[in-house]
């Protein structure tokens, strides 16, 4: 996965100013969401973007507009997927807690548990690693954020689930990452690979299986592991700049340097329609706000709040008394947004079809303008 840190700083800053060119709409002509979609992409020169409003009873707004691939006609429909990236964190730990929940692993079940063999090879300070500790960027494991990071690491061989196991092990005699921030986790995509070996050992079920069949069906909804073109070119094109700062687009083909590994695809390599992925969001939102459905509520609880600033794939705000779990993803293509506020009763999704600078004004454009019309609704 490709790191985008310098202009994510420099949105954390912008994104608190105020977005000019729509801040004269009516919020009647607001509610109108590919209206606004239409005004957003067009600022900001976006592809495809996809919403969706979220109440636990409802879906409130969902629109998609624009188009597949740039200097194309081929429009953009809402059965269309986009590539998640890391927002795909929230579901492969959804994948752990019905593993919890049925009782094949506990929150607490160390890797050594799990890998007992593996306990002369790891070093010492992973030998009480957990999966809570894994899933919550806890257990000092290297990151893999970035393409030159995954192209350094030996040849693993086998299906994906033999690859995954093996990139485990190698991993557990790695030296520890650096814990470089006062929240007190250090993020890693490879930590996600560990976890969901572990769950893939104890199941028996790989992980690209047990995503499809056992998380999303029961919620209702499916997804596809890897890009959105890989079983079908009449899909989103993702979309990426040469610099991350510059505003020009080139549509980015399958098959490329951008493309994920096996070994890392647990923590970033699903694509999902807005609308599927919608009735993911809303059964956590369901949840959180005490009703049981794939989960129980007080699993989803745990997941969103069992550990301090990040939990399980969620990142762990409060605001005015609201608890808000969000994450943004992107692989270097597609950019994601999710962010769901419990006690207002709503989340927001918003999906592009490109990665760089102006795909993250515009998700935190769209974000703002769409809390201030549905926030107190």
């Amino acid at each position: 996965m490709h790191r985008l840190p310098l202009y994510l700083i420099i949105i954390t800053l912008w994104a608190c100013s105020p977005s000019s060119k729509l801040e004269n709409q009516s919020i009647d002509e607001l509610k109108d969401l590919n209206l606004l979609l239409q005004k957003v992409r067009t600022q900001y020169k976006m592809p495809a973007m996809a919403a969706a409003v979220i109440r636990s009873d409802k879906i409130e707004a969902i629109a998609v507009n624009g188009i597949r691939r740039i200097h194309s006609k081929d429009k953009v429909l809402l059965s269309d997927r986009f590539h998640l990236g890391s927002t795909t964190k929230a579901i492969t730990a959804h994948w752990a807690a019905s593993m919890v929940e049925s009782g094949l692993i506990e929150w607490d079940t160390k890797v050594l548990d799990v890998f007992p063999h593996w306990k002369d090879d790891a070093l010492k300070t992973y030998h009480q690693i957990t999966l809570s500790d894994l899933l919550c960027h806890r257990a000092k494991i290297q990151p893999f954020t970035s393409a030159m990071d995954l192209a350094s690491l030996p040849h693993f061989l086998g299906d994906p689930m033999e690859k995954r196991r093996s990139f485990s092990k190698w991993l557990l005699k790695q030296n520890p990452a650096k814990v470089g921030n006062k929240e007190g986790y250090e993020y890693s995509n490879a930590g996600y690979s560990i976890a969901a070996t572990m769950l893939e050992k104890v199941s028996g079920v790989a992980w690209e299986e047990a995503i499809i069949n056992d998380v999303l069906l029961p919620i209702g909804c499916h997804a596809t592991i890897g890009w959105p073109t890989d079983d079908n070119p009449d899909q989103p094109f993702g979309h990426h700049s040469s610099n991350p700062l510059d505003s020009n687009l080139r549509a980015v083909t399958a098959r490329n340097m951008f493309q994920m590994e096996d070994i890392i695809a647990p923590s970033g390599d699903l694509s999902m329609s807005i609308e599927a992925y919608s009735k993911f969001v809303q059964a956590h939102l369901q949840g959180l706000r005490g009703k049981d459905n794939a989960l129980k509520a007080s699993t989803y609880d745990y997941v969103h709040y069992g550990r301090e600033n990040y939990a399980m794939g969620w990142t762990r705000l409060l605001r005015n008394d609201v608890h808000i779990s969000t994450h943004d993803g992107s692989a270097g293509t597609f950019y994601t947004h999710t962010s769901i506020l419990k006690e207002k009763d709503l989340a927001i999704v918003i999906f592009i079809n490109a990665s760089n600078i102006y795909a993250t004004k515009a998700v935190y454009t769209l974000k703002k303008r769409l809390l201030s019309i549905y926030n107190n609704s």
